[in-house]
């Protein structure tokens, strides 16, 4: 069952479900740099973040108005200008030098599969209602509770799950890369590769399902390596979270 905005009317989600949500879309929005298309990759990638957000909500029983998925997803510390105009800048240089930015693009879709992970946890305890009934997201402005998580992502150590998802990517690059190609084929179909956020957004709904099945086997064994990742980790950054928002911590079972 589906309410109006298309995502799974599903108040009581089990953790389970949040969790594969989670690590599908961080899987996800890591290939955006496999994307050779530059600012596109932006595009999708800020979409994708917003799925995420939205569907988490809705798995909480919970909807966010358009602005504060906006507040959530903002990018901070220079936004996409500097990023977007770096990679445009780059892209011939990507021609000559492949095989140096084809480790370089590995690298950084590994490091962004565990700062969207990091992220999306965070933005799911922002969601859970805690002992009195209260979300963080109703206490605080979506704003302050977005820029709070951006602080702890950046400032949080990602070494045990960096550990686990590269370990997961170097054993299943063909597929990935076959995932992103799947994607790539979709905008070019749609004439996505310029900057149109709703033909990318178009683009990559049209694919959901197709890639989602071609990466299934890695977000699995995803899944089963975060599991073995001390809960000491994740508790540390629900602590951080809640202390840079001001609120007391709350002792609960991980993703």
């Amino acid at each position: 069952m589906s309410d109006e905005t298309g995502l799974p009317d599903a108040a009581a989600a089990p953790e389970g479900a949040s969790r594969k949500l989670l690590v599908t879309h961080a899987v996800l929005v890591g290939l955006t740099p496999l994307i050779p298309v530059p600012v596109v990759d932006d595009l999708v990638k800020s979409h994708l973040l917003r799925r995420m957000v939205r569907a988490l909500a809705s798995g909480h029983g919970h909807r966010l108005s358009p602005e504060e998925v906006e507040a959530l997803t903002a990018e901070r510390g220079g936004g996409c200008l500097g990023g977007c105009l770096g990679q445009v800048l780059l892209y011939p240089l990507k021609k000559i030098f492949r095989k140096i930015f084809f480790f370089l693009e590995w690298k950084r879709a590994a490091d962004l599969t565990s700062r969207t992970y990091h992220y999306g946890y965070l933005i799911d305890h922002a969601l859970r209602p805690r002992a009195d009934g209260a979300r963080l997201i109703e206490r605080k402005p979506a704003a302050e509770v977005g820029a709070a998580i951006d602080a702890v992502c950046r400032e949080a150590p990602i070494k045990p799950l960096e550990s686990a998802v590269g370990a997961t990517f170097r054993g299943s690059k063909n597929v990935l890369a076959g995932a992103a190609k799947i994607l790539e084929r979709a905008l070019r179909r749609r004439g996505a590769p310029r900057p149109d956020p709703r033909a990318v957004a178009e683009a990559v709904e049209s694919v959901e399902s197709e890639e989602e099945r071609q990466i299934e086997g890695v977000t699995r064994g995803l899944q089963g390596a975060i599991a073995n990742i001390p809960e000491e980790h994740f508790r540390l950054l629900r602590y951080a979270l809640d202390a840079r928002l001001g609120v007391a911590p709350e002792r609960r079972e991980r993703l």
